[in-house]
C-alpha cells in the first residue's frame, strides 16, 4: 500500500471497494461527533489520508481547531486541498509524521480523537501502541472514534462475512484475481482489530468500554469516551442545549 505512489491516487476508489459501508462509516463518525462533543475545542485526526472524512468532520464540529497528523506527503498535500475547498485551512494544523513523532501534542488535550482506517495497517503490537497513544490524546469527557477491518472470533461466523465480502467484490466487477489478492492480504498488510483486545488497551487507559456504532461486514467503527470525573451523565445534542460531552 503506497500512499504516495498510485494507491494513493486512487485511494478514493480502492477504499469504497475494500471498505464496505465506506460512506456510512464517515457520515455516522460525523454525527458522533456533533450528538457528542458539539462543543469540541480541539480535535485530533490520525491518518487523515486524502481528506475525505474531513468535511463531515469540519461541519460536525464547527467551532472546534482541527490537529492533522498523516505520515504521506502525498496525502497531506491532498488534505491540503480538500481543506482549501472547504474554507478551513485556517482552522487547521497539519503535521507530516506519525504520532509518535509529534513531541509538541500534549496528552488529554484533545476532546475528539479520530482514526479511521488506519490500525488494520498495523500488526497487532503496533495496534496497541497506536491504540495507548490514541487515548492519552482524549482529555477528560472526550470521545475516540476508530475504524477499522475486524474479523469474527467465531470462526462459522468469520467464513461466512468472508464469503459475503468475496461475493461483494465480485458483484462490484473486481477482477477475481484482485478479488482473491485483497483476501489474500489478511494477515499480511492487513490485521484485523481484536475487539476484545482494543476494549483491554482502551479500558486499561482509563476510557469506557468500546461501542460499535456500524459493522459493515468485517469493518467497525468503535466509540469510546472518557468519563470526565464529574458523575453526570452524558448528554446527546440536537435538544438545544449543546453540553460538553461528560
Amino acid at each position: 500500500m503506497d500512499f504516495d505512489g498510485p494507491y494513493g491516487r486512487d485511494y478514493a476508489a480502492i477504499i469504497r471497494r475494500s471498505v464496505p459501508a465506506y460512506d456510512a462509516l464517515l457520515e455516522i463518525a460525523a454525527a458522533a461527533l456533533a450528538a457528542l462533543a458539539a462543543d469540541a475545542a480541539e480535535v485530533l485526526v490520525v491518518g487523515p489520508g486524502r481528506g475525505e472524512e474531513l468535511p463531515g468532520l469540519l461541519g460536525a464540529l464547527p467551532g472546534a481547531r482541527f490537529t492533522l497528523v498523516e505520515p504521506s506527503a502525498a496525502m497531506v498535500e491532498a488534505c491540503g486541498g480538500v481543506l482549501t475547498a472547504a474554507g478551513a485551512v485556517h482552522r487547521c494544523r497539519v503535521l507530516t509524521g506519525r504520532l509518535e513523532d509529534c513531541d509538541d501534542l500534549q496528552p488529554g488535550t484533545f476532546q475528539a480523537v479520530v482514526a479511521l482506517n488506519v490500525l488494520h495497517l498495523l500488526p497487532p503490537p503496533d495496534q496497541e501502541t497506536l491504540l495507548r497513544q490514541l487515548a492519552a490524546a482524549v482529555a477528560p469527557g472526550g470521545s475516540l472514534l476508530i475504524s477499522g477491518y475486524s474479523e469474527d472470533p467465531d470462526p462459522t461466523t468469520d467464513a461466512l462475512l468472508l464469503a459475503v465480502a468475496r461475493s461483494r467484490l465480485l458483484q462490484l466487477g473486481t477482477e477475481p484475481l484482485t478479488v482473491e489478492r485483497l483476501l489474500a492480504s489478511r494477515g499480511a498488510s492487513v490485521f484485523g482489530i481484536e475487539a476484545a483486545r482494543l476494549q483491554q488497551v482502551l479500558t486499561a487507559a482509563g476510557l469506557d468500554t468500546p461501542r460499535c456504532l456500524l459493522q459493515g461486514l468485517a469493518t467497525r467503527l468503535w466509540l469510546s469516551r472518557r468519563p470526565d470525573g464529574s458523575g453526570a451523565a452524558p448528554t446527546a445534542a440536537g435538544d438545544g442545549r449543546h453540553q460538553t460531552p461528560g
